[in-house]
């Protein structure tokens, strides 16, 4: 085989009418047996030069007589190029139709004939490695709807590595979908069905797909609500609330944050957690995005998911409440209080991109600055006209995206002031560089800027996720509970209490949803309070008093008699006064102790007849004022004495 001659084989290859068609078959064998076997592959290439091979092989597929046995071998000897070059990737893009014709064996495929079936597995495979390097082609060739076709009537007939490939090529695809698009809602059913299938890798494989959805519709500020035409809320909320139920067991029952004891179960309980960020990341961008979503979800089963999830491990509590931070805000103060980002995030914004040397080569010292803490200088090129605040480089990264990862904190907060788009980056978000490189401040001036904490980056991940991995502790503290940043709760600023009366007039709707607001204080109150007091995990703790916080600010007088009065709280003024002992008991933390003082100043001004017995009956009041320190009538009496 090793002597066939080249020319000839190619001259075969071309052949393809009656009797010929043997030959055909012949050349593509012992091509597929040069490609495999040869322990030379340059010298393969040199032979068989993927410049005249590939476009051979590629009209082969559009030969529309071609049987499926030729095919096969066909796409397989198309598989052997592709294992090995980069490059043979583009030529085959470059065969006018080859991607149609391989995207549509997957649509004919006839599961009875074995040949066939094989046909269609080799062709799934061909299609995976060109969407590593051109998914762009693949998307436009209609590749998305035949392989989600595929996967949805034949997937349960084909082998396993066959499924999760076909899945892999979805999960690329999907991130070319545009709100747009008029096959939007077909991917969508079909993504839909996908999430009840039995294979795990399957099942949540379209689960990225809807997440990365949804991140192209909040990119292009578009409701992202087609995306739940097809029961996806329900099926998000019923895999969060399995998640809380990981583990059995008396000993684990009732115990937030609870962590698993050996290998295989913990390893489940960590795939699960992912899942559960995806989850609770994708309901949060729907309710960002959708009102309509959100009036839905919230008269769901919503609140048994939430009290559900908080039976599981710890980052699993922890992503629960990212949620349930954001829902708090929909709830009572609404829509309207959710940041915007300073600039508009449809379509591209025109960035000075400058093509010359000279241009090219300011970039790079302007980038330089930057990196060396140049603040000045970066303030003069933005001054001067010479960069635009949105300039994007060639890579597509902003000034503001090179600022968070490499620039100082004034240089941050001088971008964001003058405009710059908070959530823009090809490749990233501003905010997801400053996860990856631990900058705590940096992230806080973005989220009050409007940085979106649930945008994917092109991996499929958010700052929060990039922040766990890399193990910077304290920003993820920070986009744990993003709401404190974005709409922080401050009583005493009055200023924001009119401006909010005045929007409230002027648009005569009410703030949040009165409706429901109520109904999710008087049962999440309570839980918070017990999940506080049954948890030791620090994490647990401080995120379940933060939400105690808000809860408290955000209800009224009345509706705190009432939730304190009613089954379910009738313990809940002892408890709430306990965590509030617990907390101030506890030296050197500055944060709790103020979340502490915070929550008894409600308690005080909203229901003193209910608490301030308990105050006192629980030291307190004195705790209160040890912290305060010696008054200065104090002071002047120990000054007084001999």
């Amino acid at each position: 085989m090793a002597d066939v001659d080249p020319d000839t084989l190619l001259e075969w290859l071309q052949m393809g009418q009656g009797d010929e068609r043997d030959m055909q078959l012949i050349a593509l064998e012992q091509l597929c047996m040069l490609l495999l076997m040869s322990d030379n592959v340059d010298r393969c290439f040199e032979t068989c030069p993927p410049r005249t091979f590939l476009p051979a092989l590629c009209k082969i597929f559009l030969d529309e007589s071609a049987p499926d046995n030729v095919l096969e071998v066909t796409a397989r000897a198309i598989t052997y190029y592709l294992d090995v070059s980069a490059e043979c990737t583009r030529r085959i893009v470059g065969v006018d139709g080859a991607i149609k014709a391989l995207c549509n064996r997957l649509v004919v495929v006839e599961l009875n004939n074995r040949t066939s079936r094989d046909l269609a597995e080799q062709c799934v495979k061909v299609l995976e490695l060109i969407c590593t390097r051109e998914s762009g082609a693949v998307f436009e060739a209609g590749g998305l709807n035949c392989v989600l076709t595929f996967i949805r009537d034949s997937g349960h007939l084909v082998h396993k590595d066959t499924l999760h490939s076909a899945m892999a090529v979805v999960s690329r695809l999907c991130g070319k979908m545009e709100p747009q698009d008029s096959s939007l809602e077909i991917c969508v059913e079909s993504l839909s069905s996908l999430l009840k299938h039995e294979d795990h890798q399957v099942s949540d494989g379209a689960l990225r797909c809807f997440a990365s959805l949804a991140d192209r519709f909040t990119r292009r500020g578009v409701d992202p609500a087609p995306l739940a035409k097809h029961g996806l809320t329900e099926e998000l909320l019923s895999r969060m609330a399995a998640a809380g139920g990981t583990v059995s067991g008396p000993s684990s029952a009732c115990k937030p944050g609870r962590s698993t004891t050996g290998a295989p179960s913990a390893a489940a309980d960590s795939k699960l957690s992912n899942q559960v960020s995806t989850i609770v990341s994708l309901l949060s961008t729907l309710c960002r995005g959708s009102p309509l979503v959100t009036h839905d979800l919230l008269r769901s089963e919503l609140p048994d998911s939430i009290e559900s999830a908080l039976q599981g491990d710890e980052r699993c509590v922890l992503d629960t409440m990212r949620l349930v931070d954001l829902l708090l805000v929909l709830l009572f103060e609404g829509r309207k209080a959710l940041p915007k980002s300073s600039a508009g995030s449809t379509g591209r914004i025109p960035g000075l991109r400058r093509l010359d040397s000279s241009g090219e080569r300011s970039h790079r010292q302007l980038i330089d600055c930057i990196r060396s803490k140049d603040t000045d200088a970066l303030i003069d090129a933005i001054d001067t006209g010479a960069f635009e605040v949105n300039f994007m480089d060639d890579v597509g990264q902003t000034l503001l995206n090179w600022a968070s990862a490499f620039g100082t904190q004034e240089m941050v907060e001088f971008l964001c002031e003058r405009g710059a788009d908070v959530n823009r980056g090809q490749r990233s978000s501003s905010l997801h560089y400053a996860a990856c490189f631990g900058r705590p401040q940096v992230a806080k001036t973005l989220l009050r800027h409007g940085a979106n904490p649930d945008l994917r980056d092109e991996d499929g991940k958010t700052p929060l996720d990039k922040a766990r991995e890399r193990g910077h502790s304290e920003v993820v503290a920070i986009l744990q509970s993003p709401g404190d940043w974005m709409c922080p709760v401050n009583k005493g600023d009055d200023k924001k209490k009119k401006d909010t009366n005045k929007d409230e007039e002027e648009c005569n709707e009410p703030r949040g949803d009165p409706e429901m607001a109520p109904l999710y204080l008087k049962r999440l109150l309570p839980v918070f309070a017990q999940t506080f007091q049954h948890t030791m995990l620090p994490s647990i703790r401080k995120a379940s008093l933060a939400l105690i916080r808000k809860m408290i600010h955000f209800c009224s007088e009345a509706l705190l008699k009432e939730v304190c009065d009613s089954d379910v709280g009738h313990n809940l003024p002892t408890t709430l006064v306990e965590i509030t002992a617990t907390v101030l008991d506890q030296e050197d933390d500055d944060d709790g102790h103020l979340l502490a003082l915070q929550i008894i100043r409600d308690l005080v001004d909203k229901g003193g007849d209910i608490f301030l017995d308990q105050l006192a009956r629980l030291g307190v009041i004195s705790k209160v004022s040890a912290l305060a320190g010696p008054s200065s009538d104090d002071e002047n009496e120990e000054e007084s004495k001999p």
